[in-house]
């Protein structure tokens, strides 16, 4: 009888310390040390934005664990050297209107930011500057050239009096460049003079030239850098100097060697 009592008692005891010893499986662990992927589709350089506009930053982003609302975006007019804040803690749309700064730059560029919820990030900047510029003059028309006397050019235009936008405009001046082939390319026509009348005569040309071709660019100088490089041009006049050269040394601010 005791016996019994005691294999008894032994039982209870044993299953009550089984039921204490059950246990429970967590849900797996994650781990992300992976950064987001991020790419800058505009601007990403080369750019000609205008004061006034409202562009679209556009990007693509994808992360398994991106966290909502993880965009930030900055600005910056001097290459990158100081950024400002654009936008914060918006979510991955892909876009974002962004209405132009009323600040001339040549060297603009943006920088975003995309963090998931493991605190992992990828940031990056436009690959190269692009501009943020006033509405420029249209292009000129009616650009001839007269070399009847067979020794110098006359070259005449048309007035330029309104923006590529068609609102009316008064430009500050005109560009006169040259080449001898018929590139239209930017790099291929060089510097021969600025003038604010509407036409230019190029001496004596007819008499060292087989041919040659003129491009007339109107220009508006808001911020005064135009005329600091073009003065550079007259000061240096055996420098041959491209448009360009010209939109480079607008953007640097120097005036250096020709080609």
């Amino acid at each position: 009888m005791k016996t019994a009592m005691l294999i008894g008692i032994l039982f209870v005891f044993v299953n009550g310390l089984l039921a204490l010893s059950s246990y429970g499986t967590s849900a797996p662990v994650v781990n992300d040390t992976v950064d987001p992927s991020l790419s800058i589709l505009t601007p990403n350089g080369g750019e000609a934005w205008y004061i006034g506009d409202t562009n679209d930053i556009t990007w693509t982003a994808s992360d398994t664990n991106l966290s909502p609302n993880s965009v930030y975006l900055w600005y910056s007019l001097n290459g990158g050297t100081n950024y400002s804040s654009l936008a914060e803690a918006i979510a991955n749309s892909g876009s974002y209107p962004w209405e132009m700064p009323s600040t001339e730059s040549y060297n603009a560029r943006v920088r975003i930011k995309v963090s998931d919820s493991f605190g992992n990030f990828t940031q990056k900047a436009s690959t190269s500057s692009f501009t943020i510029t006033y509405v420029p003059p249209d292009t000129v028309q009616a650009v001839n050239v007269n070399i009847s006397n067979n020794v110098d050019a006359i070259i005449t235009w048309q007035p330029v009096t309104q923006t590529i936008y068609n609102t009316p405009i008064t430009p500050d001046g005109y560009i006169v460049l040259y080449n001898e082939t018929p590139y239209v390319d930017d790099q291929f026509y060089y510097f021969l003079t600025e003038t604010a009348n509407l036409s230019f005569t190029h001496l004596r040309v007819a008499r060292f030239r087989s041919q040659m071709f003129y491009r007339i660019v109107a220009y508006k100088d808001y911020s005064g850098r135009m005329a600091d490089v073009l003065q550079a041009a007259k000061t240096n006049p055996d420098v041959k100097l491209s448009l360009a050269d010209i939109k480079q040394a607008l953007a640097s601010q120097t005036f250096g060697g020709g080609k």
